[in-house]
């Protein structure tokens, strides 16, 4: 089907099948309309009066109301052109404030932060997104194979690394309520075989976990503020809506990273972050007000007592 695309640069007609999804769309149309170089879509409008398309970016053409001759108008953004060499350097700064994002013009996409439920299993629900598009982290039984790997490699994991009894360690992390750190980070990339690239948003810095013997091609990108972790993604639309997301890749990786410590720069400008030394929390088991991630770390190894809750 023939459909026109109308922009504040000029029109065009482009070709369609009813099999695209929005997504393909998208793409076609800053393929092939000449008015559309060196710019990006931020939104479609169809029908009259002319509505925002505000579609899941895989839904198909006819599902989203798009027929045959219909007119497409297309809002854009001014982009500067680059060439191929240049591509992974070209990340900017998106104008939603809703939603925190920088679009990377190599890939067409927007890579966006995804919030991750504040439920103490913040570190594998991240992970299992990243992986499986969803925020069940016992679908992968992340707890219990942290776990398993502690119990069975004590020479690596001992009373040292781990702070406390191997024992006392497993049973602990085993508890839903408890919090996962960086051991649990490099436990879960070598059983999963995935490279967790972490980014720290008050220091900035990116810590890599993965199998040093046998590195991974597989990567995803966690965000840490001080207490919480989220997750990075890549989206060709800029929405809330999920089902476009892409959370771990094979290629790319400088463009995604590049992209990534932009992104934790706006961040830090937002103050996404937590002063682990500074912020206090409460005991949810015995309502102590305590100071700081040391603070709460004496206070569950001298009470058994580990869940906690910021006091904002």
């Amino acid at each position: 089907m023939r459909l026109k695309i109308k922009t504040a640069a000029g029109s065009g007609v482009i070709s369609a099948e009813d099999s695209w999804t929005l997504s393909r769309l998208i793409e076609c149309i800053s393929a092939d309309v000449p008015a559309l170089k060196g710019k990006r879509i931020t939104s479609l409008k169809c029908g009259f009066p002319p509505k925002a398309l505000e579609c899941d970016p895989q839904t198909l053409l006819a599902e989203a109301g798009i027929h045959a001759n219909d007119q497409i108008l297309v809002e854009t953004q001014e982009t500067s052109p680059v060439t191929a060499s240049q591509a992974p350097a070209k990340v900017t700064p998106s104008t939603n404030d809703k939603i925190a994002n920088v679009y990377i013009e190599a890939l067409n996409s927007y890579l966006i932060l995804r919030n991750v439920p504040d439920d103490n299993a913040c570190l594998f629900n991240a992970i299992t997104y990243t992986l499986q598009g969803t925020f069940k982290w016992h679908d992968l039984d992340l707890r219990e194979i942290v776990a398993s790997t502690i119990e069975a490699n004590p020479d690596t994991y001992n009373e040292l690394v781990l702070g406390r009894p191997r024992d006392k360690y497993c049973e602990w992390i085993r508890k839903s309520e408890s919090w996962g750190g960086a051991i649990e980070l490099g436990i879960l990339s070598e059983f999963l075989g995935v490279r967790i690239n972490c980014f720290d948003v008050e220091s900035g810095r990116k810590m890599v976990f993965q199998d040093e013997q046998n590195k991974p091609t597989k990567f995803i990108c966690l965000v840490y503020s001080g207490i919480h972790y989220d997750c990075f993604v890549t989206n060709p639309v800029l929405t809330e809506n999920k089902s476009g997301d892409s959370g771990n890749w094979t290629d790319h990786e400088d463009i995604v990273i590049q992209a990534s410590s932009q992104l934790v720069a706006l961040l830090q400008k937002r103050n996404y972050t937590t002063n682990t030394t500074t912020f206090r929390v409460r005991c949810l088991d015995c309502y102590e007000i305590l100071l700081g991630e040391m603070g709460a770390s004496k206070h569950a190894n001298s009470t058994g007592h580990f869940r906690f809750g910021e006091v904002k």
